[in-house]
């Protein structure tokens, strides 16, 4: 893919967003070999600990040393202010990642932030779309810093079918809202992954579902 050719041939030293999920993972294996360091948030959902191990074992075989960050106070105070109880309890959570990992890169001398954001998030969430992404990246900017999503324009069909190209071990990563060893197969972010892989006619390589 063209674009992942170009970040991995003008790499500065870079911080990469990951969740263990289907995008964030590809582009770990995609960039894996260029200065690139993992980051994992722990902001108190049900998938944290699920997510973090996904996201450990892909790192152990790319021998990479993943940072995690643990919010999971700061979610859980946030999520009280709800009327209800969500999977996922803190809301714009992308404006917060991005700002944590901000600090971290100026820490550590890192100019660039790249997140796993895809065409389909864009269309439920608003700190996804480019729009928002492109004043951020405005702001951030000030301060020396670059945030990018190479993967904006790609539907999570045409990721799974760029990392299948790369020979992603889709074993190891994870999608589901539960948080459970296994996939629920039934919460939305099941049910997309699943319709994606079926679309993509891949679906003996995707992970087993509960149901």
């Amino acid at each position: 893919m063209a674009i992942i050719e170009h970040y991995s041939r003008n790499s500065p030293a870079s911080l990469l967003l990951c969740s263990g999920g289907v995008e964030s993972s590809t582009l770990l294996l995609a960039l894996h070999q260029g200065p690139v360091r993992p980051v994992f948030l722990d902001y108190g959902h049900r998938a944290a600990d699920q997510e973090w191990q996904h996201v450990q074992s892909q790192c152990q075989n790319l021998a990479l040393e993943p940072l995690c960050f643990g919010l999971a106070d700061l979610g859980e105070e946030l999520g009280r202010l709800r009327p209800h109880r969500f999977h996922v309890p803190m809301l714009h959570r992308n404006l917060l990642a991005i700002s944590i990992a901000a600090s971290a890169a100026a820490a550590l001398a890192v100019q660039r932030i790249i997140l796993g954001i895809s065409a389909d998030d864009a269309i439920s969430d608003a700190c996804s779309r480019q729009n928002f992404l492109a004043d951020l990246g405005t702001a951030l900017g000030h301060l020396g810093l670059q945030v990018q999503t190479p993967f904006q324009d790609l539907s999570k069909l045409e990721i799974i079918r760029f990392g299948q190209s790369l020979g992603m071990n889709w074993k190891l990563t994870y999608s589901c809202l539960l948080g459970r060893e296994q996939h629920c197969g039934q919460c939305p972010q099941c049910e997309k992954r699943r319709a994606a892989f079926a679309a993509a006619a891949l679906h003996d390589y995707d992970v087993n579902y509960t149901r």
